[in-house]
């Protein structure tokens, strides 16, 4: 866990609960113009992390993630503007995460061999 500014914020659980957020914000589109409440609801609607929510609901889940996800230094904002940029920490997370999501326990027991 972390704690910022006295408030604590849960760890991060990249192959659980935040999985499907992890891999929304690993989208390459969101590295050039960073992203938004709005483009993770659209990416998230139609995922287990977004299922059986109004979009109010979802909106508000979001915007608890995206404050978890800047606490832990995986995203920043943008001054003056409602966005919010990966950085390097969250790219290279979010790169292992897919790494690890796409290999295969045949390969990996190839190598360790």
């Amino acid at each position: 866990h972390v704690i910022k500014d006295g408030h604590r914020f849960r760890a991060l659980d990249p192959t659980g609960k935040d999985l499907e957020l992890l891999q929304a914000i690993s989208d390459p589109t969101f590295r050039i113009s960073g992203l938004t409440n709005k483009m993770l609801r659209q990416c998230l609607t139609g995922t287990g992390f977004g299922s059986g929510r109004t979009d109010k609901q979802l909106s508000a889940k979001i915007s608890r993630h995206l404050r978890s996800l800047r606490a832990h230094g995986l995203i920043r904002k943008l001054p003056r503007q409602n966005r919010y940029l990966v950085t390097l920490k969250g790219v290279r997370l979010t790169n292992i995460l897919n790494a690890f999501l796409a290999a295969s326990t045949e390969n990996l027991m190839k190598i360790a061999a």
